[in-house]
């Protein structure tokens, strides 16, 4: 065993790179493992809560009824807090309305940049007179489109809807 100069035994220190294991002292096996003890002490100090004076607790977390900042864990607090809370949500119904979504992007990308646009202030609330002269055509002429716009992503959706 190597005797440093305190005339202490002191063990033989390795660090692995590449799959190799490579002899250090250690002095420099210190340096290296410092930021991964350091990660490893900030997410154990992460995961404790804290009390009312905002000191870390010491007690056991798994029975803990406070969340790391010290505040109490419950559903009624996010309603107190302006938060809805969903009783149920229904997967089947989220991924229909994905799916629809994707689909309706889908066609508005093949539109010509023109029915594009138009399409695009009309999800933005403009009428048919503002957008007509942000376009440059007439009223009637943008109803027409639209209703012809509305159908072909009408019959384009049906599946979907």
């Amino acid at each position: 065993m190597p005797i440093n100069d305190n005339q202490q035994p002191t063990t033989q220190r390795y660090i692995e790179i590449d799959g190799q294991q490579i002899p250090v002292t250690e002095e420099v096996y210190r340096a290296y493992k410092r930021p991964a003890w350091a990660e490893h002490k900030r997410k154990d100090r992460e995961k404790r809560c804290r009390d009312e004076n905002g000191n870390r607790c010491n007690r056991d977390c798994s029975k803990c009824d406070k969340q790391r900042t010290g505040s109490v864990l419950s559903l009624d607090k996010f309603t107190e807090d302006g938060f809805e809370v969903a009783e149920f949500v229904d997967i089947a119904e989220l991924v229909a309305d994905k799916l629809l979504l994707e689909e309706l992007y889908a066609a508005l990308d093949e539109l010509d940049p023109d029915n594009r646009r138009i399409m695009e202030l009309f999800s933005v609330g403009k009428s048919e007179r503002e957008i007509a002269s942000d376009i440059g055509l007439s009223q009637k002429a943008i109803n027409k489109r639209k209703t012809k716009l509305f159908a072909q992503l009408r019959e384009r959706l049906k599946d979907f809807i």
